[in-house]
């Protein structure tokens, strides 16, 4: 009977979680990330690009956008329509089945992991001056490296050297080529960061954690 009681206890901190989070407005979709929380998933597309794996998940009623090393265990879980369990450990989340595990080391949908987390207190426009060089680049997307202030904002885990995807769009690629840009953060819509240089302007598609030495 003790045993069954201390059981119990273990798991009230987490049923009272869940209850208040879906009680303060967010639903149940919305307590996913709530730290230890598990929620079926299922991988609705992956693209290789360069080291990285580019993955939209389906989980909790959403498509979220991750990125995870192409290592061996990551591509053994992250493959078109697999059933996987996104866990909310680590800064950003786990990839399981099993006894294989993945970490993901990067995130696209900013708007929604901005808005699914604490708002800091900041001005309207809050902006910093980034430097970055072009790492890769492919018909769809480019990976700038370097040092982009503002990013802990939507704690995001790695404030140093970080990845930032653009889209190939003209004003893009017009940023591509420089090392220097202004970075902006905007705390509702729907591109929480813009590089910005004179009249070019250019949204933030995705944050990754580069794999080797800069």
């Amino acid at each position: 009977m003790q045993a069954s009681s201390s059981r119990g206890a273990g798991w009230w901190p987490v049923c009272a979680a869940v209850l208040a989070c879906a009680l303060g407005g967010a639903g149940l979709s919305g307590c996913a990330n709530l730290p230890g929380m598990s929620t079926a998933s299922t991988v609705e597309t992956v693209v290789e690009r360069g080291p990285y794996l580019d993955v939209n998940l389906s989980r909790g009623g959403s498509t979220q956008r991750f990125f995870a090393p192409a290592s061996e265990p990551c591509r053994s879980l992250l493959k078109a329509e697999a059933a996987i369990e996104y866990v909310s450990l680590g800064p950003l989340g786990q990839f399981q089945v099993g006894e294989v595990v993945c970490d993901p080391i990067g995130i696209g949908s900013l708007a929604a992991w901005r808005d699914q987390r604490p708002r800091p207190e900041v001005g309207p426009l809050p902006a910093r001056q980034a430097d970055y060089r072009l790492e890769y680049q492919d018909k769809d997307l480019a990976m700038l490296r370097g040092r982009f202030p503002l990013l802990g904002l939507i704690a995001w885990p790695g404030m140093g050297d970080t990845l930032v995807l653009l889209p190939q769009t003209p004003p893009c690629q017009a940023l591509m080529q420089r090392s220097v840009a202004t970075i902006e953060y905007r705390v509702a819509g729907p591109d929480p960061y813009v590089l910005l240089d004179g009249d070019k302007r250019c949204a933030v598609l995705g944050l990754i954690q580069p794999i080797g030495e800069r």
